[in-house]
C-alpha cells in the first residue's frame, strides 16, 4: 500500500470520525488545533485505523504525546507501523 493511499485512508477515518467532509481534512491540517481533536476523538480515530489496518495502534491520549502535529505525521506514523510489522493490507 502506498504513502498516497494511507494518506487518503487517514483522512477519510478522520473525517469520518469528525463528520467533516473529506476536503476539510487536509494531509497539512494541524489534528489539535486546526481540526480540534481531543482525546475521544483520539480514541476513535485510532479505532478507526486499528480496524482498517488490522494492527494494534500504541495508546495515546491525545496526538502531541504522540509527538504527532499533522495529519500527514499521523498517516506516516501508520505507514511505519505497516512497514515495521509487515502487515498486508486490503
Amino acid at each position: 500500500m502506498s504513502n498516497e493511499v494511507i494518506g487518503q485512508e487517514v483522512r477519510a477515518i478522520i473525517a469520518g470520525t469528525l463528520r467533516r467532509p473529506l476536503e476539510q481534512v487536509p494531509l497539512t491540517a494541524s489534528l489539535e488545533g486546526g481540526l480540534g481533536i481531543d482525546s475521544m476523538a483520539m480514541i476513535e480515530i485510532n479505532i478507526g485505523l486499528e480496524e482498517r489496518f488490522r494492527f494494534a495502534m500504541p495508546e495515546m491520549a491525545s496526538p502531541s504525546e504522540a509527538n504527532l502535529k499533522t495529519v500527514e505525521d499521523l498517516a506516516r506514523f501508520v505507514a511505519r507501523q505497516l512497514e515495521l510489522q509487515k502487515v498486508s493490507v486490503p
